[in-house]
């Protein structure tokens, strides 16, 4: 049973989630296997709605929706699923959302309160010129599998059209996958540009957008939702998982700005995105005896191995990315993690023996 004064791990919410398992169900398939997959249980059919929340990581969520494009033998079943998306897959969030008055008021409330639905894909939107632009950024592991950002992509899309009644058209959804096999039903949906294998996952889309009414408005429902919101916003955002998938962020936008990050500098963000001042944030990490300066180094040592060994970057890049002065800095810290050299990591060499990847010593 999920106990509230447990830190919430890092997945999507369950009510998220089940939307792959009530499209396998609806197509006539015991979606049992799906649920497995999930690590959900079945609701029966009287249940309430559950508010406490269940997490499910991205790892099985992917596996999830790869199980049902075979049970469903539908190659596009994540874009299929994704467009069934409705306000109770999101909780008390999408009610809130569904009646506030404007799209500007809805994405500024989501943006603030989006870890109630998600705590492994923080959504960061910033306008520029004419265009409002938003990135999808991991916290934690999360593949960079096509059915998994098909439907997260999808559902974004889906909710909006949904909710403010129109055939909206961005103009440009870019997803950090391959293309699928037959890319062009997911182009048709989206009616523009798909960019595919791009850094990050995100939309483009005018200003104007912000601007929009909303046909569901409803100011007494939004005050109700926003209230109750709050409240589990509140609650949760004491989890020091939030907490340090947060900070971790936030350490790699840093380091692949170049700039190694320092927890005075990253403080006034983590205290607006998460309302605690600095001096709670070192009493937090105290508590869990985490060090700023550890989690900066696991962070760069993440995303130094990640690069050398699943992209082509060079390796100059690779160390202007980690902050690293001189790309010799970058060739002492590959060997220190893992005893080896920058290329031999990049070849898929083995590790030898005393190295486990994490720059711990391995007991024999």
């Amino acid at each position: 049973m999920y106990d509230s004064n447990t830190p919430a791990p890092l997945g999507f919410h369950a009510s998220y989630a089940r939307l792959v398992a009530d499209h396998v169900r609806a197509q006539d398939v015991n979606p049992r296997p799906v649920l497995d997959a999930l690590g959900l249980p079945e609701l029966a059919p009287d249940s309430q709605v559950v508010t406490t929340p269940i997490w499910v990581p991205a790892q099985r969520l992917t596996q999830a929706l790869h199980l049902a494009a075979r049970l469903c033998r539908d190659a596009h079943v994540a874009l299929h699923i994704g467009q069934q998306v409705r306000p109770a897959n999101m909780g008390a969030l999408g009610y809130m959302l569904i009646s506030c008055e404007h799209l500007q008021d809805g994405l500024a409330m989501y943006e603030r309160l989006q870890s109630l639905v998600c705590t492994q894909v923080r959504a960061e939107h910033r306008v520029k010129g004419e265009w409002l632009e938003t990135a999808l950024l991991p916290l934690g592991d999360i593949p960079r599998d096509t059915l998994l950002w098909t439907f997260t992509m999808t559902t974004r899309l889906a909710f909006a059209r949904w909710v403010l009644g129109r055939h909206l058209v961005p103009a440009q959804l870019s997803l950090p996958c391959p293309a699928p096999a037959d890319p062009q039903p997911l182009r048709d949906y989206v009616g523009g540009p798909v960019l595919f294998d791009a850094p990050v996952a995100g939309e483009r889309v005018p200003t104007s957008w912000l601007q929009l009414p909303n046909p569901h408005a409803d100011p007494g429902l939004h005050r109700v939702m926003s209230a109750m919101t709050q409240r589990q916003w509140t609650k949760q955002s004491r989890s020091i998982d939030q907490l340090l998938g947060l900070l971790r962020h936030r350490i790699a936008q840093q380091l692949q700005a170049g700039e190694l990050p320092l927890l005075d500098k990253l403080a006034p963000d983590v205290e607006e995105a998460m309302g605690l001042s600095p001096r709670q944030l070192q009493r937090r990490l105290a508590e869990q005896n985490q060090n700023f300066k550890d989690l900066v180094e696991e962070v760069r040592r993440e995303q130094v191995l990640h690069e050398l060994r699943d992209t082509q970057l060079p390796i100059v890049d690779i160390a202007r990315r980690a902050a690293y002065a001189e790309v010799s800095s970058l060739h002492r810290a590959v060997r220190r993690w893992t005893g080896q050299t920058p290329l031999a990591v990049r070849q898929g060499s083995p590790l030898p023996d005393g190295h486990d990847g994490t720059g711990n010593s391995v007991s024999p």
